[in-house]
């Protein structure tokens, strides 16, 4: 069983236990889906993982549940979730900051490192000069709040409204000056757990390094048309419905297309040595 970086509080307790489920046809096939239903990207990823998770900590999943996981819990379940359906190396391609030049860079998904949460974790209480204030890790709930706010200022002040808390009478009017918010941000990010969206990369050319951003989210990229194609070739060649290919493991599906090309070259060799 797999343990978030973070984890989510129940009975006093920080529990960071999950489990996703088997991946098949169906469920690709769904998460393929949520892209067109989900109202905004941190909607889409409450969907997502709802429906990918098979247990968090220790129970059946929720989407409230899934909505109140810290932002850093969700980028690590969504970069595990690529992880579970495919590890294979992605590869990009980067334009360098030094010399312009082309080069192809790859990265896997599984060797990116993930700072755990802090011992603050999720709630810590800090004194300031405008009073105690009792602060908490965003959320999912959060994200999708704000999104909804076309205003930056709008949504900055929605979102310290929601992690912050006043704990005595010096502060009761919920604005903080430049130096608060500074505070208020280094400690939120002290104790939240974060994941690698940025990896370094030299230049072959230069041998410079270049910052290249990596998405935790390139599950969501999956093209859904290799699964039709997918189904297409399983169902010439086994006549099974579109229903018994979707239930199948992915790993499965992945063997038989790969006996299916093994024939067919199989039958191009024997063919070449045919005497007319």
């Amino acid at each position: 069983m797999m343990q978030l970086p973070g984890g989510i509080v129940s009975d006093g307790l920080i529990k960071q236990a999950f489990t996703f489920k088997p991946v098949t046809g169906s469920l690709e096939l769904s998460l393929s889906d949520k892209s067109m239903q989900a109202g905004n990207h941190s909607a889409l990823i409450s969907m997502v993982l709802s429906e990918a998770l098979e247990s968090l900590a220790g129970e059946p999943v929720e989407l409230d549940k899934v909505k109140s996981l810290c932002v850093g819990d969700r980028q690590y379940l969504m970069r595990q979730l690529a992880v579970h359906i495919d590890d294979s190396p992605i590869w990009l391609t980067v334009k360098c900051n030094a010399c312009s030049e082309l080069f192809d860079f790859s990265v896997r998904h599984s060797e990116l490192p993930v700072k755990p949460a802090g011992k603050n974790f999720p709630e810590f209480v800090m004194q300031t000069r405008q009073g105690k204030l009792k602060l908490r890790v965003p959320t999912g709930l959060d994200q999708e709040i704000i999104a909804q706010i076309e205003d930056d200022e709008q949504s900055l002040q929605q979102l310290l409204d929601s992690l912050i808390k006043p704990l005595s009478d010096k502060n009761q009017t919920n604005h903080y000056s430049k130096e608060i918010i500074e505070q208020v941000e280094k400690a939120i990010e002290d104790m939240s757990p974060e994941v690698v969206t940025e990896v370094l990369a030299e230049c072959p050319y230069c041998q410079k390094n270049n910052k290249i951003p990596v998405s935790p989210y390139t599950c969501l990229e999956r093209p859904v048309d290799n699964l039709f194609k997918e189904i297409h070739s399983l169902a010439i060649h086994y006549h099974w419905s579109e229903q018994e290919i979707l239930s199948m493991p992915r790993s499965r599906r992945l063997t038989y297309l790969g006996l299916i090309d093994q024939s067919r070259d199989m039958y191009i060799n024997s063919d070449m040595f045919k005497v007319n």
